[in-house]
């Protein structure tokens, strides 16, 4: 199934034949991301104030996390445990989706468009400014604790991403530096490399060896992983 959104309105499709299987009710607001969550056919949307849930059979929504404020981006936990957003308002919004418990991290210095989740769903990566913000998820949980920094990008972060297995992080800035880091030893990169141009998109092969990198320029670069494993 595809899902698709256009302003107010989400759809889903068939994938093997294009055909249209559910037209969903209008949202209240321009929905701003979609994303299945991990190991279930439940969609979800964002718009303004609300994360709603959806089933493939069920023109309404099975439920809906509420909050007052401008959800930029969602991501959910590999495990399908937590919802995270990046905010409007320089904030992080976090739900255990089980109890629909949620929490806040606020300072960032502008609004957080960049979020990635380790593989283990322990750690929770945060843009938002120059610094790199690593939440621990276990335990109690991120509140009132300590994150994790990665100093050393000159300029606003504009792509994160988690490789699918390890603790290395590749982060990208608006001035074009990439940057590959491992957590566990947060004080220096692995390695650094300027592209010239600021980045756009960052993702992983399948196997966490290669780095594609995506500029504003219209270039893609693949790069080789250091300490990949």
């Amino acid at each position: 199934m595809l899902a698709t959104t256009a302003g107010r309105k989400l759809r889903l499709w068939n994938g093997d034949d294009g055909q249209l299987i559910q037209d969903y009710p209008d949202h209240s607001s321009t929905i701003s991301d979609v994303s299945w969550q991990p190991g279930k056919q439940v969609l979800t949307s964002t718009a303004y104030g609300t994360i709603m849930f959806w089933q493939p059979d069920r023109n309404e929504p099975l439920r809906s996390l509420e909050w007052k404020g401008s959800i930029l981006v969602m991501a959910w936990s590999p495990d399908g445990n937590y919802i995270a957003t990046g905010d409007q308002d320089a904030t992080v919004h976090f739900w255990i989706t089980k109890t629909s418990t949620d929490l806040q991290m606020y300072g960032y210095p502008t609004k957080v468009r960049e979020l990635s989740w380790d593989g283990t769903s322990r750690y929770l990566a945060t843009g938002g400014g120059p610094t790199v913000t690593i939440w621990d998820c276990s335990g109690r949980g991120p509140e009132g604790s300590k994150p994790i920094e990665l100093k050393g990008h000159a300029t606003f972060l504009s792509a994160l991403a988690f490789q699918h297995h390890g603790r290395v992080i590749a982060s990208a800035s608006t001035n074009g530096t990439l940057m590959f880091w491992r957590i566990d030893k947060p004080k220096h990169p692995l390695l650094q490399a300027s592209l010239g141009s600021g980045i756009s998109q960052l993702a992983w092969s399948r196997d966490d060896h290669l780095v594609a990198v995506g500029t504003e320029a219209g270039v893609v670069t693949v790069y080789s992983a250091p300490g990949a494993r």
